[in-house]
C-alpha cells in the first residue's frame, strides 16, 4: 500500500485551492460582460449594441474559456493522494466539461453579424450550472464541508 505523503497532500490541496480561486476570479471578472450581453439580449437590442462592446464581450468570454481550460489541464495533470483518486477524477471530468460548456457559450457569439446562437447559448448556461454543481459537490467531499 502507498505510504501517506503529507507533502503530496499539501501540494494537492494548495493547487486545488489555487484552481478554485482562479475560477472564481475569472467568473467575477467576466460577470459584468455577461450581464451587459444578457440585458441587451433580453431587451432585443443586440443589433443596437456598440460593435466595440460586442467585440469586447466576445473577447472576455474567450479569455474566460482560456482560463478555465488551463485550470482543467492543471486538474487533469495533478498528482492526487490515493484517498482522493475517485473524487478527483470526477472533479477533473466535471471541470473539463464546465470549460467545454463555457467554450460553447463563447462560440455562440457571432461577431460578424453581432448575433447569438440562442440554442447554444441557452444549452451552455444549463450545462455550466450542471457541471458547476458537480464541481462543488466534489470539492465539498475533498474539503469535508
Amino acid at each position: 500500500m502507498a505510504k501517506f505523503n503529507p507533502k503530496q497532500l499539501e501540494y494537492y490541496v494548495t493547487t486545488l485551492q489555487d484552481v478554485l480561486t482562479k475560477t472564481q476570479e475569472t467568473a467575477d471578472h467576466v460577470s459584468p460582460f455577461f450581464v451587459k450581453l444578457d440585458e441587451a439580449k433580453e431587451a432585443g437590442k443586440l443589433a443596437d449594441m456598440e460593435k466595440a462592446d460586442f467585440v469586447e464581450i466576445k473577447a472576455e468570454f474567450d479569455d474566460a474559456v482560456e482560463n478555465y481550460q488551463a485550470n482543467a489541464k492543471t486538474l487533469a495533470g495533478l498528482q492526487v493522494p490515493v484517498r482522493f483518486m475517485g473524487v478527483h477524477k470526477t472533479l477533473a471530468k466535471a471541470y473539463a466539461d464546465y470549460a467545454n460548456a463555457t467554450q460553447m457559450m463563447a462560440d455562440s457569439l457571432n461577431e460578424k453579424d453581432q448575433s447569438i446562437n440562442e440554442a447554444d447559448f441557452k444549452q451552455s448556461e444549463e450545462d455550466q450550472a450542471t457541471f458547476l454543481s458537480k464541481i462543488q459537490a466534489q470539492v465539498s467531499k475533498i474539503f469535508g464541508a
